[in-house]
Protein backbone atom coordinates (compact mmCIF):
# COMPACT_ATOMS: atom_id res chain seq x y z
CA UNK A 1 0.00 0.00 0.00
CA UNK A 2 1.72 3.09 -1.16
CA UNK A 3 2.20 5.54 1.38
CA UNK A 4 4.14 9.68 2.16
CA UNK A 5 5.62 10.99 4.76
CA UNK A 6 5.56 14.66 4.37
CA UNK A 7 8.44 16.58 6.54
CA UNK A 8 8.74 20.60 6.36
CA UNK A 9 12.18 21.95 7.41
CA UNK A 10 11.72 24.13 10.36
CA UNK A 11 13.90 23.39 13.08
CA UNK A 12 16.71 25.29 13.25
CA UNK A 13 19.23 22.86 13.80
CA UNK A 14 17.47 20.80 10.55
CA UNK A 15 18.56 24.44 8.35
CA UNK A 16 21.56 23.23 6.25
CA UNK A 17 21.70 19.95 7.09
CA UNK A 18 21.63 17.06 4.72
CA UNK A 19 18.66 15.69 3.51
CA UNK A 20 19.16 12.15 4.71
CA UNK A 21 20.37 14.01 8.28
CA UNK A 22 16.74 15.53 8.52
CA UNK A 23 14.89 12.42 7.50
CA UNK A 24 16.60 10.70 10.11
CA UNK A 25 15.55 12.29 12.83
CA UNK A 26 11.71 13.73 11.73
CA UNK A 27 10.73 10.64 9.70
CA UNK A 28 9.01 7.72 12.09
CA UNK A 29 10.55 4.61 11.10
CA UNK A 30 13.68 5.89 9.30
CA UNK A 31 17.41 6.05 10.46
CA UNK A 32 20.07 8.00 8.47
CA UNK A 33 21.28 4.67 7.06
CA UNK A 34 17.67 4.26 5.71
CA UNK A 35 17.20 7.32 4.91
CA UNK A 36 20.27 7.48 2.98
CA UNK A 37 19.70 4.00 0.97
CA UNK A 38 15.56 5.49 -0.06
CA UNK A 39 17.10 8.96 -1.07
CA UNK A 40 19.51 6.96 -3.20
CA UNK A 41 17.13 5.06 -5.01
CA UNK A 42 14.76 8.18 -5.89
CA UNK A 43 12.30 7.77 -2.93
CA UNK A 44 13.09 11.12 -1.84
CA UNK A 45 11.28 14.24 -3.14
CA UNK A 46 11.96 18.09 -2.63
CA UNK A 47 9.67 20.18 -4.65
CA UNK A 48 8.50 17.51 -7.05
CA UNK A 49 12.25 16.17 -7.56
CA UNK A 50 14.43 13.47 -7.06
CA UNK A 51 17.04 14.48 -4.24
CA UNK A 52 20.12 13.05 -3.26
CA UNK A 53 20.69 12.40 0.52
CA UNK A 54 23.79 14.39 0.50
CA UNK A 55 22.16 17.49 -0.78
CA UNK A 56 21.38 20.86 1.72
CA UNK A 57 18.08 21.93 2.79
CA UNK A 58 17.24 25.47 3.31
CA UNK A 59 13.82 26.61 5.97
CA UNK A 60 10.61 25.91 4.18
CA UNK A 61 11.50 22.98 1.94
CA UNK A 62 9.51 19.95 1.84
CA UNK A 63 10.82 16.84 1.72
CA UNK A 64 8.42 14.13 0.26
CA UNK A 65 9.03 9.49 0.97
CA UNK A 66 6.89 7.75 -1.25
CA UNK A 67 7.28 3.97 -0.07
CA UNK A 68 5.17 1.03 0.16
CA UNK A 69 3.94 -0.31 3.72
CA UNK A 70 1.59 -2.86 4.70
CA UNK A 71 -1.90 -1.85 5.72
CA UNK A 72 -2.95 -3.26 9.36
CA UNK A 73 -1.06 -3.53 12.15
CA UNK A 74 -0.70 -6.28 14.07
CA UNK A 75 -2.93 -7.14 17.17
CA UNK A 76 -1.59 -6.77 20.68
CA UNK A 77 -2.62 -6.96 23.83
CA UNK A 78 -2.22 -4.35 26.20
CA UNK A 79 -0.87 -5.31 29.52
CA UNK A 80 -1.25 -1.72 31.83
CA UNK A 81 -1.98 1.90 30.82
CA UNK A 82 -0.64 4.42 33.40
CA UNK A 83 -0.53 8.10 33.02
CA UNK A 84 2.67 8.03 31.61
CA UNK A 85 3.47 4.53 30.06
CA UNK A 86 1.45 2.37 27.70
CA UNK A 87 2.87 -1.34 28.41
CA UNK A 88 2.05 -4.31 25.54
CA UNK A 89 2.77 -7.95 25.03
CA UNK A 90 5.08 -8.31 21.84
CA UNK A 91 4.12 -11.87 19.92
CA UNK A 92 6.52 -13.42 18.24
CA UNK A 93 7.73 -12.46 14.76
CA UNK A 94 6.81 -8.82 15.13
CA UNK A 95 10.24 -5.95 15.03
CA UNK A 96 9.51 -3.47 18.44
CA UNK A 97 9.71 -0.44 15.54
CA UNK A 98 10.06 -0.68 11.88
CA UNK A 99 13.73 -0.75 10.50
CA UNK A 100 12.49 0.87 6.88
CA UNK A 101 9.34 2.82 6.26
CA UNK A 102 8.37 -0.25 3.80
CA UNK A 103 8.88 -2.50 6.40
CA UNK A 104 5.31 -4.57 7.46
CA UNK A 105 3.46 -2.63 10.58
CA UNK A 106 5.47 -2.88 14.09
CA UNK A 107 4.73 -3.04 17.73
CA UNK A 108 5.24 0.83 17.48
CA UNK A 109 2.45 1.05 14.81
CA UNK A 110 0.17 -1.31 16.70
CA UNK A 111 0.56 1.18 19.63
CA UNK A 112 0.43 4.49 17.60
CA UNK A 113 -3.45 3.27 16.49
CA UNK A 114 -4.43 2.70 19.97
CA UNK A 115 -2.50 5.29 21.79
CA UNK A 116 -1.73 8.12 19.26
CA UNK A 117 0.29 10.22 21.86
CA UNK A 118 2.79 7.57 21.85
CA UNK A 119 4.13 8.36 18.16
CA UNK A 120 5.03 11.95 19.04
CA UNK A 121 6.95 10.90 22.41
CA UNK A 122 10.31 10.16 21.76
CA UNK A 123 13.28 12.66 20.85
CA UNK A 124 13.88 10.54 17.17
CA UNK A 125 10.72 9.88 16.07
CA UNK A 126 11.65 6.77 14.51
CA UNK A 127 11.63 5.34 17.91
CA UNK A 128 7.73 6.20 17.98
CA UNK A 129 7.53 6.18 22.26
CA UNK A 130 9.40 2.59 22.80
CA UNK A 131 11.74 3.06 25.61
CA UNK A 132 13.40 -0.06 25.11
CA UNK A 133 13.16 -2.72 22.29
CA UNK A 134 12.93 -6.54 22.12
CA UNK A 135 14.27 -9.10 19.31
CA UNK A 136 11.89 -9.46 16.17
CA UNK A 137 11.05 -13.11 17.61
CA UNK A 138 11.44 -12.16 21.83
CA UNK A 139 7.68 -12.02 23.61
CA UNK A 140 6.90 -10.40 26.34
CA UNK A 141 6.06 -6.71 27.84
CA UNK A 142 8.10 -3.49 26.22
CA UNK A 143 6.83 -0.05 27.21
CA UNK A 144 5.72 3.21 25.33
CA UNK A 145 6.05 6.80 26.86
CA UNK A 146 2.67 8.95 25.91
CA UNK A 147 4.81 12.38 26.82
CA UNK A 148 8.24 13.32 25.62
CA UNK A 149 9.06 13.73 29.32
CA UNK A 150 7.77 10.34 30.22
CA UNK A 151 10.53 9.15 27.48
CA UNK A 152 13.24 10.73 28.75
CA UNK A 153 12.54 9.46 31.97
CA UNK A 154 12.03 5.90 30.99
CA UNK A 155 14.81 5.45 29.27
CA UNK A 156 16.76 6.86 32.21
CA UNK A 157 14.83 4.14 34.31
CA UNK A 158 15.79 1.47 31.85
CA UNK A 159 19.24 1.72 32.28
CA UNK A 160 18.92 1.94 36.49
CA UNK A 161 20.10 -0.96 37.89
CA UNK A 162 17.37 -1.22 39.92
CA UNK A 163 14.74 -1.56 37.36
CA UNK A 164 13.37 -4.65 37.04
CA UNK A 165 13.88 -6.41 33.65
CA UNK A 166 12.97 -10.64 33.87
CA UNK A 167 13.03 -13.37 30.84
CA UNK A 168 12.22 -16.20 31.00
CA UNK A 169 14.54 -18.44 28.84
CA UNK A 170 14.15 -22.10 27.59
CA UNK A 171 17.97 -23.39 27.49
CA UNK A 172 19.79 -26.47 26.11
CA UNK A 173 21.70 -28.30 29.06
CA UNK A 174 24.72 -30.32 28.76
CA UNK A 175 24.92 -32.48 31.84
CA UNK A 176 28.88 -32.57 31.06
CA UNK A 177 29.23 -29.18 32.40
CA UNK A 178 29.51 -28.14 36.09
CA UNK A 179 26.88 -26.18 37.63
CA UNK A 180 27.33 -23.10 38.34
CA UNK A 181 29.92 -22.89 35.61
CA UNK A 182 33.64 -22.33 36.34
CA UNK A 183 35.06 -19.23 34.87
CA UNK A 184 36.36 -15.36 35.14
CA UNK A 185 32.87 -13.59 35.37
CA UNK A 186 30.52 -16.10 37.50
CA UNK A 187 30.16 -16.34 41.02
CA UNK A 188 27.41 -17.80 42.92
CA UNK A 189 24.62 -15.89 44.61
CA UNK A 190 20.89 -16.02 46.34
CA UNK A 191 18.24 -17.27 44.61
CA UNK A 192 16.13 -13.96 44.31
CA UNK A 193 13.24 -13.59 46.56
CA UNK A 194 11.07 -12.05 43.88
CA UNK A 195 10.64 -15.20 42.22
CA UNK A 196 8.67 -16.97 44.41
CA UNK A 197 6.48 -14.12 43.90
CA UNK A 198 6.42 -14.04 40.80
CA UNK A 199 6.52 -17.72 39.31
CA UNK A 200 2.58 -18.43 39.68
CA UNK A 201 1.01 -15.29 37.80
CA UNK A 202 3.40 -15.60 35.39
CA UNK A 203 2.34 -19.40 34.93
CA UNK A 204 5.70 -21.06 34.46
CA UNK A 205 4.29 -23.85 36.10
CA UNK A 206 1.12 -24.58 38.15
CA UNK A 207 3.42 -25.96 41.22
CA UNK A 208 6.28 -23.81 40.81
CA UNK A 209 9.54 -26.01 41.63
CA UNK A 210 11.56 -23.24 44.06
CA UNK A 211 13.69 -24.69 46.84
CA UNK A 212 16.20 -23.48 48.32
CA UNK A 213 18.40 -26.01 46.24
CA UNK A 214 17.95 -24.00 42.51
CA UNK A 215 21.25 -22.37 41.76
CA UNK A 216 21.61 -19.01 40.79
CA UNK A 217 24.86 -17.02 39.84
CA UNK A 218 26.15 -13.34 38.69
CA UNK A 219 27.38 -13.06 35.86
CA UNK A 220 29.58 -10.06 35.12
CA UNK A 221 31.19 -10.40 31.57
CA UNK A 222 31.47 -7.16 29.20
CA UNK A 223 29.68 -7.29 25.80
CA UNK A 224 30.92 -5.70 22.90
CA UNK A 225 30.96 -6.12 18.81
CA UNK A 226 30.94 -9.53 17.50
CA UNK A 227 32.51 -10.85 14.53
CA UNK A 228 30.21 -9.19 12.27
CA UNK A 229 27.36 -6.26 12.49
CA UNK A 230 24.48 -8.64 13.61
CA UNK A 231 26.22 -10.07 16.50
CA UNK A 232 27.33 -9.14 19.64
CA UNK A 233 30.31 -10.92 22.63
CA UNK A 234 31.71 -11.32 25.12
CA UNK A 235 34.69 -9.17 24.92
CA UNK A 236 37.45 -7.91 27.92
CA UNK A 237 37.22 -4.27 26.15
CA UNK A 238 33.36 -4.30 25.98
CA UNK A 239 30.88 -2.49 27.89
CA UNK A 240 30.21 -3.72 31.49
CA UNK A 241 26.97 -6.57 31.96
CA UNK A 242 25.86 -7.85 34.60
CA UNK A 243 22.82 -10.56 34.44
CA UNK A 244 21.39 -12.65 37.12
CA UNK A 245 20.80 -16.23 36.48
CA UNK A 246 18.65 -18.92 38.36
CA UNK A 247 18.42 -22.27 37.24
CA UNK A 248 14.32 -22.76 37.76
CA UNK A 249 13.69 -26.34 36.91
CA UNK A 250 15.94 -28.62 34.83
CA UNK A 251 15.33 -31.90 32.86
CA UNK A 252 17.71 -34.60 30.96
CA UNK A 253 18.87 -31.79 28.32
CA UNK A 254 17.22 -28.75 28.77
CA UNK A 255 16.03 -26.21 31.75
CA UNK A 256 14.16 -23.08 32.48
CA UNK A 257 15.93 -19.73 33.44
CA UNK A 258 15.41 -16.69 34.81
CA UNK A 259 17.29 -13.68 34.06
CA UNK A 260 17.65 -10.61 35.77
CA UNK A 261 19.26 -7.71 34.00
CA UNK A 262 20.66 -5.21 35.77
CA UNK A 263 22.28 -3.56 32.57
CA UNK A 264 20.34 -3.81 29.32
CA UNK A 265 22.67 -4.09 26.25
CA UNK A 266 21.52 -5.73 22.69
CA UNK A 267 21.49 -9.68 23.00
CA UNK A 268 22.53 -9.35 26.68
CA UNK A 269 20.32 -12.23 28.13
CA UNK A 270 21.35 -14.10 24.70
CA UNK A 271 24.89 -14.06 24.71
CA UNK A 272 25.53 -14.47 28.55
CA UNK A 273 23.72 -17.76 28.21
CA UNK A 274 25.80 -18.98 25.38
CA UNK A 275 28.70 -18.23 26.72
CA UNK A 276 27.57 -20.44 29.43
CA UNK A 277 27.39 -22.80 27.21
CA UNK A 278 23.61 -22.89 27.78
CA UNK A 279 22.24 -21.42 24.81
CA UNK A 280 18.45 -20.68 24.17
CA UNK A 281 16.81 -22.91 22.13
CA UNK A 282 16.03 -21.51 18.70
CA UNK A 283 19.06 -19.25 19.42
CA UNK A 284 20.43 -19.61 15.83
CA UNK A 285 22.90 -16.52 15.87
CA UNK A 286 23.85 -17.95 19.62
CA UNK A 287 24.19 -21.32 19.20
CA UNK A 288 20.89 -22.44 19.83
CA UNK A 289 19.68 -24.34 16.83
CA UNK A 290 16.83 -23.74 14.37
CA UNK A 291 13.33 -23.11 15.65
CA UNK A 292 11.16 -20.52 17.49
CA UNK A 293 12.81 -18.47 19.77
CA UNK A 294 12.21 -19.33 23.46
CA UNK A 295 12.68 -16.17 25.16
CA UNK A 296 10.18 -14.10 27.07
CA UNK A 297 9.99 -10.70 28.81
CA UNK A 298 8.14 -11.75 31.75
CA UNK A 299 8.05 -8.75 34.21
CA UNK A 300 8.93 -4.79 33.94
CA UNK A 301 9.02 -2.67 36.49
CA UNK A 302 10.57 0.66 36.37
CA UNK A 303 12.28 2.20 39.08
CA UNK A 304 11.53 6.50 38.14
CA UNK A 305 12.85 9.04 40.60
CA UNK A 306 9.80 10.32 42.21
CA UNK A 307 7.50 7.30 42.08
CA UNK A 308 8.28 3.97 40.85
CA UNK A 309 5.28 2.23 37.79
CA UNK A 310 3.94 -0.76 38.56
CA UNK A 311 5.28 -4.01 38.16
CA UNK A 312 3.94 -5.28 34.90
CA UNK A 313 3.61 -9.34 33.90
CA UNK A 314 3.08 -10.76 30.55
CA UNK A 315 1.81 -14.17 31.28
CA UNK A 316 4.19 -16.87 29.56
CA UNK A 317 2.76 -17.47 25.59
CA UNK A 318 0.39 -20.14 25.26
CA UNK A 319 3.69 -21.95 22.77
CA UNK A 320 6.42 -21.22 24.94
CA UNK A 321 4.49 -23.16 27.94
CA UNK A 322 3.24 -26.31 25.67
CA UNK A 323 7.27 -26.59 24.88
CA UNK A 324 7.86 -26.47 28.43
CA UNK A 325 5.42 -29.02 29.22
CA UNK A 326 6.59 -31.35 26.59
CA UNK A 327 9.89 -31.46 28.05
CA UNK A 328 8.43 -31.77 31.02
CA UNK A 329 9.65 -28.74 32.76
CA UNK A 330 6.36 -27.84 33.87
CA UNK A 331 2.82 -29.01 34.90
CA UNK A 332 -0.01 -29.02 32.25
CA UNK A 333 -2.02 -26.12 32.95
CA UNK A 334 -5.56 -26.74 34.54
CA UNK A 335 -8.65 -25.82 32.24
CA UNK A 336 -10.41 -22.93 33.37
Amino acid sequence: MPTTVEIVVEAPEDIGERVDVVLGRRAPGVSRRVARSLALAGAVRRDGAIVRPSQRVAHGDRLVLAVDTAAAPPEIAALHVTDRFVYVDKPAGVHTLRLRPDDPPSLADAVAARHPECASASGPARDGGAIHRLDRETTGVVAFARSPAAWVAGRAAIAHASTLKLYLALCHLDDARPWPPVRAGVTAAPVPAALAELAVPLRACTQPPMPSALASIHVDLPLGHGATRRHVAVRPDGQPAHSQITVLTRGEHHCLVAVHLRHGHRHQARVHLAALGMPIVGDARYGGGEGALRLHAAALQLWLERQPEPRVLAPLHDAFAQRLQQLSLCAPQPRP
